[in-house]
């Protein structure tokens, strides 16, 4: 099985909080600009206006998701209706690094603001046997 899911957006918090307790956006910004159409100018701008280098647009990271399964089975009749299965099943068989997008830093006065600290497992495997009777 082939699962992909394209890059998720994520939102450019200011730091800062309104009077009900949420975080606030950067000034110019919307929820969910980024990866998709977040003016990195305006975040910058912001980071100059507290005394902060600017972020680099290489520095903002992709949470896509790109994964190839796979999974084996037989069946083997034992006797009178007992049967075995012996399972095997391989997850992201490529190997590739999916970035947990649920850790990125989304704080724009934060110096890592863009990158995402985590990823999912690189490869799985599972092994099993089944009875059935």
């Amino acid at each position: 099985m082939w699962t992909y899911r394209s890059t998720l957006p994520f939102s450019a918090l200011s730091g800062t909080f309104g009077v009900d307790g949420q975080s606030l956006y950067v000034p110019g910004t919307t929820r969910n600009q980024g990866n998709r159409d977040l003016d990195l100018g305006l975040v910058n701008a912001y980071r100059a206006q507290n005394r902060l280098a600017p972020i680099p647009s290489s520095q903002i990271e992709k949470a896509d998701f790109n994964s190839l399964d796979i999974r084996g089975s037989k069946s083997f009749g034992l006797s009178h209706g007992v049967r075995l299965e012996l399972i095997a099943q391989v997850f992201n068989v490529m190997g590739r690094d999916n970035l947990s997008a649920q850790n990125r830093v989304v704080n724009a006065l934060s110096n890592s603001f863009g990158q995402i600290q985590s990823a999912r497992p690189r490869q799985q495997a599972e092994l099993a046997v089944r009875f059935g009777w």
